[in-house]
């Protein structure tokens, strides 16, 4: 019987190769992963401009020409690292805009997240990032990327600003200040070294939120 004319058959057989397809997808992103990871771990240690894609490709047992499967170039893999990085701060992103919690306390899980994310290599290779290292299409969307964190921080101060409970500081500046401090953690403390990183937050939020707090006989009732 020819089964070119069962429509149920023919839908059979493309069921039974979707989940062929999809183990192929899964271990191709697995295997890019491996290569953005590495690529980010090593920027990270020996810097982006000590690294080659050869030593990219040599820490991971494979051939140079096996990278371009994954990866267009070293830009790439810096661009890829830096995407993987925002991507982790999407929860973040979310539980700021969360109001039913006050705007410090959102101030305070946005930043912890963002502490974590720079601990890791991903975050490391978003701080690190030059500009010019980048093509224009790259450059242009790290730099989307920084303004909506930077957004974010300004849009919780001024909530707090308008029910009282954060001082009429410049948004701008604050967030410049805390961004500034936060983002040069990576520049001089490594990950694996005491204080943690997450010690290092708490010491750095208890600044920002003891500085932002309003005195209670300002905030609104």
């Amino acid at each position: 019987m020819d089964t070119r004319d069962m429509p149920g058959e023919r839908a059979s057989l493309s069921t039974r190769g979707e989940p062929l397809r999809d183990l192929r997808e899964e271990a191709r992103s697995a295997k890019r992963l491996a290569v953005l990871t590495t690529g980010a771990r090593m920027f990270r240690t020996r810097g982006y401009d000590r690294t080659s894609l050869d030593e990219i490709a040599a820490e991971l047992a494979v051939s140079k020409r096996t990278l371009y499967y994954y990866v267009k170039n070293k830009d790439d893999i810096l661009f890829q690292c830096n995407i993987e990085a925002f991507r982790s701060l999407q929860p973040a992103l979310a539980a700021a805009a969360d109001t039913s919690l006050p705007p410090l306390e959102r101030i305070a899980i946005f930043l912890r997240a963002h502490v974590e994310m720079l601990e890791s290599d991903f975050g490391n290779c978003l701080v690190l990032t030059q500009e010019n290292v980048l093509t224009p299409e790259a450059a242009r969307h790290l730099r989307e990327n920084r303004r909506t964190l930077d957004a974010t921080l300004r849009r919780l101060m001024e909530e707090g600003q308008a029910d009282g409970s954060i001082r009429p500081f410049d948004p701008a500046l604050v967030s410049a200040a805390i961004y500034g401090a936060l983002n040069w953690i990576p520049f001089w403390h490594a990950p694996e070294q005491k204080p943690s990183y997450a010690q290092i937050c708490e010491a750095y939020l208890a600044f920002f939120t003891q500085g932002l707090e309003a005195p209670s006989r300002f905030k609104a009732p």
